[in-house]
């Protein structure tokens, strides 16, 4: 039996904004571009960037980070996707280099609090943010808070066949090393500079429809 498994990122892929970027731009000093720039570039790692970005944010209540946080909102076909995926006995996993108190307040806002994920550790004390990365590795060439990388090298030990959902820069060096990549955004200019086959989507309604995957209905 073909066991397979679909690999999600969340930011800007299972929601339809960036979510982190959204709340930096709402709630942090407008200097956290700076430190975007310098990670888009490559001059630093993302566990360094999302720290100096973090700092930058002064007096938030939890009152407020809750608020932004119920009022994200994630495609629209994605939980149709996952309950399907769950009826076919296909494995869902998120792999975000996000956080994961963001992450879980957002789905089990939408009904969703079954899923399996991969991410970063954050706590909200007093006004205090503070982070842990369960995820690295010292292999990490991006040093980024969750190496994807070896996350989905872990799973291709167990799964015959690899699927990833994904948009942006922090998928950029796992895109290769799934069978199937769905891509869109950032990811797909990526791809298509770098010769990477890849699976055009918009919203999980194409990764639904895909063949491929076989959830087609």
């Amino acid at each position: 039996m073909d066991k397979k498994i679909v690999i999600c990122d969340f930011d800007g892929t299972i929601t339809k904004r960036d979510t982190l970027d959204v709340f930096l731009e709402r709630y942090a000093h407008p200097d956290w571009h700076i430190w975007e720039k310098k990670w888009f570039e490559g001059e630093i790692g993302s566990r360094e960037c999302i720290r100096k970005q973090f700092d930058l944010i002064d007096g938030m209540t939890e009152e407020e980070l809750y608020r932004f946080l119920r009022s994200v909102e994630i495609d629209d076909y994605f939980s149709e996707f996952y309950n399907l995926a769950k009826s076919k006995g296909i494995k869902v996993a998120i792999v975000s280099d996000g956080f994961d108190l963001i992450i879980r307040t957002i789905l089990e806002h939408n009904g969703i609090n079954d899923i399996e994920i991969y991410t970063n550790h954050l706590e909200f004390n007093n006004g205090v943010f503070t982070m842990k990365f369960p995820n690295i590795s010292t292999d990490c060439k991006k040093e980024s808070g969750t190496c994807k990388c070896k996350i989905v090298n872990t799973f291709k030990k167990i799964y015959n066949t690899i699927f990833y959902v994904g948009d942006s820069v922090s998928d950029f060096c796992v895109c290769d090393k799934a069978d199937y990549l769905f891509a869109k955004h950032r990811l797909l200019n990526y791809c298509k500079e770098k010769n990477i086959d890849f699976i055009e989507y918009n919203t999980f309604y194409e990764v639904i429809k895909n063949d491929r995957l076989g959830l087609n209905v």
